[in-house]
């Protein structure tokens, strides 16, 4: 590869990957970096805010500045299904956008990358740490989603094993162009392990509101600080694993060289 675009829901997300790859920030714009490789490819990295029209917007803007030659979406997702466990990658070419809870999660449209060889590419890259799953990951628009009775219904109804709310945009804006694209995220809470219910995220910057954190903490004095540390610390891991994989991922195959 010669660029690739990295979109990050958030900044929180954002931030020990810019660390890891020593980026610098881009002039003229909010939270754009890029870095170069060990082996000369460009990394520019982008936050999208939270949903998939901000995802949407973000990576059509950022394609249009960069022209990159692959788009990786990077950042957190939450598993469908039992088996997928916090802190295990999932990586897939394979992206369905689904509808609302009232309207009974109807699919609204189905993308796969125009290169099938980048999800097997990335999970070589990855090794067999951290774990990592392949399968079609669904995009929600309204909110999270925590209950694990809903979880279920959509893994059942779409044969899919993930969740987020960015990925969906980020491929439109990838296919519209015709670049080749790719999902890479870690799983940050299951079926069993919702994540902690702190109020609407800013659009923006991926944040919860500060009150919500606080009354969160209040209410659970012992596991709440826990449990945040715990999601601080497996956004870090997932940034250094990240970083760690990106020169592999990007050189090509010796197949793929032409003479």
């Amino acid at each position: 590869m010669k660029s690739l675009l990295i979109l990050i829901e958030g900044d929180d997300e954002m931030r020990p990957v810019v660390k890891g790859l020593h980026a610098t920030p881009v002039n003229g714009a909010r939270a754009w970096y890029e870095g170069v490789l060990s082996n000369d490819t460009r990394i520019i990295t982008v936050t999208t805010g939270v949903g998939p029209e901000q995802a949407y917007q973000a990576t059509a803007e950022a394609i249009t500045r960069f022209n990159p030659e692959y788009v990786l979406s990077a950042g957190t997702c939450g598993a469908l299904i039992p088996g997928l466990n916090v802190a295990d990658w999932v990586v897939t070419g394979d992206v369905r956008a689904i509808g609302k809870a009232d309207e009974k999660w109807p699919t609204l449209k189905s993308v796969q990358s125009s290169d099938d060889t980048l999800a097997n590419r990335l999970c070589h890259a990855l090794q067999q740490n951290p774990q990592w799953h392949e399968g079609r990951l669904v995009t929600v628009a309204d909110d999270p989603i925590h209950c694990a009775i809903e979880k279920a219904a959509i893994a059942k109804h779409h044969e899919a094993i993930a969740v987020d709310m960015e990925s969906y945009g980020i491929a439109r804006a990838a296919i519209e162009q015709d670049i080749p694209w790719v999902v890479a995220r870690v799983v940050v809470d299951t079926p069993a392990l919702p994540l902690p219910e702190l109020g609407a995220m800013n659009v923006h910057t991926g944040r919860p509101p500060l009150s919500e954190i606080a009354k969160y903490v209040l209410m659970n004095p012992v596991s709440g600080p826990r449990r945040l540390y715990g999601l601080w610390v497996l956004v870090q891991t997932y940034a250094f694993h990240l970083v760690r994989m990106l020169p592999e991922f990007t050189t090509r195959p010796k197949s793929a060289v032409t003479s």
